[in-house]
C-alpha cells in the first residue's frame, strides 16, 4: 500500500480498476489425504457396526490432523518390550534404539519377545501411506526403541536415554504401585529437557495410577489444565464411553483415547501391528493368559488386537508428535494444556478426565497458539 494507506485503501483502488469483479483475500488450501493403508478403509467384520479395522483414528480426528501435519521430523520415544524391527510398518521408522533389558536370553531392542512394544509401537508411528497394513496416530513420526525389562532403574534409565536422543514425546504404557525415587528423577529429568511425556493409567477400576502415571498428573491436579508434567491416558471404546473393563478413572486422568471396542466378545480391541515371532502374550507365560490376539490381514498374520490403556496412550503419543512437526518451537507445557483442553469432553469428568481425544482439534488449537 501506498504511505500511510492501508489495505483497505488499496482494494477500493483495485475496485476501481477497469475488469476488476472482486477483491479478496487468497487463501492456501490443503491437501486432504487419505492414507493408502489397507486397514483404515477396509471394513472389519469384528468390529462394532461393521466399521473399519482403524475406525479409532478417524473417530479421533487424526485423517483431518493429517491434512497439517504427518509428524515428520518429531521423534516419539516408545518405552516398552522392543519392537520388530523387521516388520514392514515399523523398521523404516525406527531412528534409534537402546536395550536397558537385563533379562537373559532376550534379544536387542529390535527384538520383541512379548508382543505389547510392536503393537504399542503401531499405534504411535507405523508408516502411513506405504500401502501396507494400517496407518498410525503419528503417522511418519520417527520411533526411538527404548527396551525395557519393567524394572525401575531400566524404566528410568529409557527415560533419560529417550531425552538424550532428543525425542520430542515419550509413550510410557506401563505402570504399578509403590513410589520410585529413580523414575521421579528421571522424569524430572525429561521435563527440564521439554520433552512431552505420555503414561498409561492403570487397567484397574480404581483412582490411584500407580508410577510413572501420578509422577505426570498427581491426584487432584487433571482437573486444572496448567498443571502436570505429563498426559495420563485412561481408555475409552467405541462409541465415546469409558472402557468396558473399567479403567483408571478420578483426578490423577488427563483425558481419554480409544483401547477398546466393547464388551462383546464378537468385537475385540484395537488393531496394530505384533511380532513374526511367537510372542509371550500368545503363549500365556507374561503374567497374562494366553491373549489369542494375533489376526491375519491380507494374508500376513504380523497384526493383533490388544485392549487396554495401553493402546490408548501412544494414539495420544502420536497427537503430540504432529504437534510438534507441525510446530516445532511449541513448549510440552503447551502441548499437555492444548491436547487437555480440545478434547471431547465439555468440562472435566473423573472417568474420561477432560473427554476423548480430538486430535485435529489439538492441532489446529496448537498451530495458532502463541
Amino acid at each position: 500500500p501506498p504511505r500511510h494507506e492501508g489495505v483497505a485503501a488499496v482494494r477500493r483502488a483495485l475496485l476501481d480498476e477497469p475488469g476488476v469483479v472482486a477483491v479478496q483475500p487468497e487463501y492456501r488450501r490443503s491437501l486432504r489425504l487419505i492414507p493408502n493403508d489397507p486397514a483404515f478403509a477396509t471394513p472389519d467384520p469384528l468390529a462394532p457396526r461393521g466399521d473399519t479395522f482403524q475406525w479409532q483414528l478417524r473417530d479421533q480426528g487424526f485423517e483431518r490432523a493429517w491434512d497439517e501435519s504427518l509428524g515428520t521430523g518429531a521423534g516419539v520415544a516408545v518405552i516398552d518390550t522392543g519392537v520388530d524391527g523387521g516388520n514392514p510398518d515399523l523398521g523404516s521408522r525406527i531412528v534409534a534404539t537402546a536395550d536397558h533389558d537385563g533379562t537373559s536370553g532376550n534379544g536387542p531392542a529390535t527384538v520383541d519377545e512379548v508382543g505389547h512394544g510392536t503393537h504399542v509401537s503401531g499405534l504411535a508411528c507405523a508408516t502411513g501411506s506405504n500401502g501396507y497394513g494400517g496407518a498410525s496416530s503419528g503417522f511418519g513420526c520417527g520411533l526411538i526403541v527404548e527396551k525395557t525389562d519393567l524394572s525401575d532403574a531400566s524404566i528410568a534409565a529409557s527415560i533419560v536415554d529417550a531425552a538424550d536422543s532428543g525425542a520430542d514425546v515419550i509413550n510410557m504404557s506401563l505402570g504399578g504401585p509403590g513410589g520410585s525415587r529413580v523414575i521421579e528423577n528421571a522424569v524430572d529429568y525429561a521435563w527440564k529437557r521439554d520433552v512431552v511425556m505420555v503414561a498409561a493409567a492403570s487397567n484397574v477400576n480404581q483412582n490411584n495410577q500407580g508410577v510413572p502415571a501420578r509422577l505426570l498428573q498427581p491426584e487432584g491436579t487433571g482437573p486444572k489444565l496448567k498443571r502436570g508434567r505429563g498426559l495420563v491416558v485412561t481408555a475409552g471404546e467405541y462409541g465415546g464411553s469409558r472402557a468396558w473393563f473399567r479403567p483408571g478413572h478420578g483426578n490423577g486422568i488427563s483425558l481419554a483415547a480409544y483401547g477398546a471396542a466393547s464388551a462383546s466378545a464378537s468385537t475385540p480391541g484395537i488393531f496394530s501391528n505384533f511380532p513374526a515371532n511367537p510372542t509371550e502374550l500368545e503363549e500365556g507365560s507374561f503374567r497374562e493368559p494366553p491373549c489369542q490376539c494375533r489376526t491375519s490381514f491380507g494374508g500376513d498374520d504380523r497384526f493383533a488386537y490388544l485392549e487396554g490403556t495401553s493402546m490408548a496412550a501412544p494414539q495420544v503419543a502420536g497427537a503430540a508428535a504432529l504437534i510438534r512437526s507441525r510446530k516445532p518451537g511449541i513448549d510440552a507445557k503447551r502441548v499437555i494444556k492444548v491436547i487437555k483442553k480440545t478434547a471431547r469432553g465439555k468440562s472435566f469428568q473423573g472417568s474420561l478426565g477432560w473427554g476423548i481425544l480430538n486430535a485435529r482439534a489439538a492441532l489446529r488449537v496448537a498451530v495458532g497458539a502463541r
